[in-house]
């Protein structure tokens, strides 16, 4: 079998993570910028859910690099399965994954966020702890994609400290 070139490797390591098969991050911020763009522009609504495990050094730790390929592997099962085919997802960090829900407003980003946690209770992997934060768009207050994505970021961090698979979106906490 031939090998991909070297200019079309590139281009696939640009737009997929090798771990996954999501999005690869700098795609996803390049499409997570656009979208958002859109957004403002149109006043669609736009929502981003940020989604760390916690505890996942200590999966790496227990099970090895194949177990955590393998955890790697179900979350982005599990997240592509709970999502539309127009919704976005990327590996955007060792433990973090983004998903970007385009005409999706908060209600509706908390939908998708309750579809993943009782997808991922009920799974074969149910050890797994989620903390997942969101932000909703469009708002006049937000200035750009970056501030966009450190607000569900934000968001997230709170969720850590509401214990198991918490949800907080920005600036309207539940569960």
């Amino acid at each position: 079998m031939d090998s991909i070139p070297m200019d079309q490797q590139r281009l696939v390591d640009f737009l997929t993570d090798p771990e996954t098969s999501l999005l690869g991050r700098d795609y996803f911020l390049f499409r997570l910028e656009e979208e958002f763009k859109k957004s403002w522009r149109y006043r669609w609504p736009l929502s981003l859910v940020v989604a760390d495990v916690d505890g996942f050094d200590q999966i790496r730790a227990e099970d090895g690099e194949r177990g955590m390929r393998q955890t790697l592997l179900d979350i982005s099962g599990e997240l592509l399965l709970a999502s539309r085919d127009t919704d976005l997802s990327s590996r955007i960090a060792d433990a973090r994954f983004a998903i970007l829900l385009p005409g999706t407003d908060a209600v509706g980003a908390e939908a998708f966020v309750e579809r993943v946690l009782r997808s991922v209770a009920e799974g074969s992997f149910g050890r797994l702890v989620l903390s997942i934060g969101g932000a909703s768009a469009p708002g006049d207050d937000l200035g750009s994609s970056d501030e966009f994505l450190a607000r569900a970021l934000t968001g997230a961090q709170e969720a850590r400290g509401k214990g198991r698979n918490a949800f907080v979106l920005w600036d309207r906490p539940s569960r």
